[in-house]
């Protein structure tokens, strides 16, 4: 016999939501207070784009959203991967704290580009998704590195001061490295959408942070008494803690009874002086050598008794 659902319990069954799986690489982590990052990030970001290019070639960016997600694998299951837009073009920037990506879509870096050269007026970039940009110049690779300095600096700024005081140095010396493999599935993407209200222009603009950056992120993003370093209490020396009579015997010397009962007064005994017992309590702990210092017998080259 078998049991089939009914047609009710199929329709709420294909209408139920997955239940979002939990990723165990987050646990402990305060990626819940991700938010206050991003809405931080978006007002910096802000004050950028109003100052740096609004105010300066009268233009009209706007940033619409700034977010952060866990960059997802590339590969999809049963799935042919079709490219609706052309793939980013990312940028690898190192610091003394690890390396963060960087693209910026096409015709945003255009619609920038043509700002700082007069050239907006008339210019068709961005007006038709389907029209094919021209060749990269040497020109646009110059400005989509200085952008990706300039606003690498700004979002290392925005991690660092998260807390309200500087976590390191102000200011972060990046440098970019040509050919470097972008960072891939497991790392985190902070992606900005800004549109330009003049020319009609949108594109995202994206930061990828390695496992170094986004650790120093949480860490600010952690509350202040996690964030301590726990001060270990200082310890009173070991002679105050724990006092301990140690006893030497220097040498031991086995005589018949014959030649003991003819000895005399001033006779010496040939002997040799090797390592030292060192007993405490009558237990033997240690061996030592012994050694002479400023007329005094010392002990030194302590080894483990067998």
């Amino acid at each position: 016999m078998s049991l089939s659902p009914t047609p009710s319990l199929r329709t709420a069954l294909a209408s139920a939501r997955p239940h979002p799986v939990l990723d165990p690489r987050s646990l402990g982590r305060p990626v819940h207070r991700l938010d206050t990052f991003t809405r931080r990030l978006q007002a910096d970001l802000d004050e950028v784009f109003i100052l740096g290019l609004n105010r300066r070639y009268r233009a009209g960016f706007v940033l619409r959203d700034v977010r952060i997600d866990r960059t997802a694998a590339v590969e999809a299951v049963g799935v042919a991967p079709v490219p609706a837009t052309p793939q980013p073009r990312w940028q690898s920037l190192v610091s003394e704290v690890g390396r963060i990506g960087f693209s910026i879509d096409r015709p945003l870096l255009m619609t920038v580009l043509n700002y700082r050269y007069g050239l907006h007026e008339g210019s068709n970039d961005g007006r038709s998704a389907d029209e094919p940009l021209a060749p990269e110049t040497t020109t646009e690779a110059r400005l989509s590195t200085m952008l990706a300095l300039q606003w690498a600096n700004t979002l290392a700024l925005c991690i660092d001061t998260l807390q309200g005081t500087l976590d390191g140095q102000a200011v972060h010396e990046f440098t970019p490295v040509a050919g470097a493999p972008a960072l891939g599935e497991g790392s985190w993407t902070v992606t900005a959408t800004v549109s330009e209200t003049v020319l009609g222009v949108s594109g995202q603009v994206r930061f990828r942070l390695d496992e170094a950056w986004m650790a120093r992120l949480l860490r600010q993003l952690a509350p202040a008494r996690e964030r301590a370093t726990p001060t270990a209490a200082p310890q009173a020396p070991l002679p105050g803690r724990l006092s301990l009579t140690l006893q030497a015997r220097l040498l031991e010397q086995e005589l018949p009874l014959g030649t003991l009962l003819d000895l005399h007064v001033g006779d010496v005994l040939p002997v040799r002086l090797g390592l030292a017992d060192v007993l405490v309590d009558d237990a033997r702990l240690f061996k030592a050598a012994v050694a002479e210092h400023q007329g005094k017998l010392c002990l030194t080259s302590f080894q483990d008794a067998e």
